[in-house]
């Protein structure tokens, strides 16, 4: 009896831990070398307008912020909307943006220049899918992506 006690609860305890497992970490994604410029200017777009080049060139004119050798970049994208682009200090070319829009009034980041992980906190405007493929209700969430490859890659998805 005492041993089937100690096998109920190391399986208890094992089912615990998974079901609470630790959060994504910036150290887990390290960038080895981070570029320390000149940043390239701006590679113009075809479907922009001066304000968001002006934008775009401000942001540029900063220091790399995250993955190695990019700058994040948040700006207005109509409403009170916030919309944020990954651009490449290297080439001076958009590489992405975040995978949605978000409530401007609700949207916290959390990147390091040395780190290719960000943490996203908020709303979001337009459907999310969790990670497999279900449509959620919008609700103020934390995201965990990692960008590989000029993509955002979802890791983990949490009701905050």
């Amino acid at each position: 009896m005492k041993g089937l006690s100690i096998l109920l609860g190391c399986i208890l305890a094992g089912a615990t831990s998974l079901s609470f497992a630790a959060e994504p970490s910036f150290t887990d994604f390290t960038i080895t070398e981070v570029f320390a410029g000149p940043n390239h200017a701006p590679v113009p777009q075809e479907n922009s307008n001066q304000w968001m080049d002006e934008a775009r060139a401000q942001a540029l004119a900063g220091k790399v912020n995250f993955a190695g050798h990019y700058v994040l970049h948040r700006m207005g994208c109509g409403g009170s909307t916030m919309c944020v682009e990954v651009l490449d200090a290297q080439t001076g070319e958009i590489a992405t943006g975040l995978p949605n829009a978000y409530d401007g009034n609700a949207l916290a980041l959390s990147y390091r220049p040395d780190s290719n992980l960000i943490i996203v906190y908020g709303i979001t405007v337009d459907t999310e899918e969790d990670l497999m493929g279900k449509p959620l209700k919008n609700l103020y969430r934390t995201r965990y992506y990692e960008f590989v490859n000029n993509e955002f890659r979802l890791l983990k998805i949490t009701d905050s």
